[in-house]
């Protein structure tokens, strides 16, 4: 698994992250998991998540946000 800690940007380079790892997820196959901000709005993430059908959890007390990838 994956593991990216987003705490220390802030948006829209938050994004630009989620969305390079994403990409080296999907080479590999692997899952993936954020490590974000509470206070961070992750609504652009989980928009595009629903967007490219990617399923995934959301744990917003923890602050993290699992992707699971089955596609190459």
């Amino acid at each position: 698994m994956l593991e990216q800690d987003l705490r220390g940007f802030k948006c829209p380079q938050q994004f630009i992250q989620f969305k390079l790892t994403l990409r080296q997820a999907l080479a590999t196959a692997q899952p993936i998991k954020f490590t974000l901000l509470v206070d961070q709005p992750t609504q652009d993430m989980e928009r595009f998540l629903l967007k490219n059908h990617y399923p995934y959890k959301l744990d917003q007390q923890r602050g993290l946000l699992i992707v699971e990838l089955n596609r190459v």
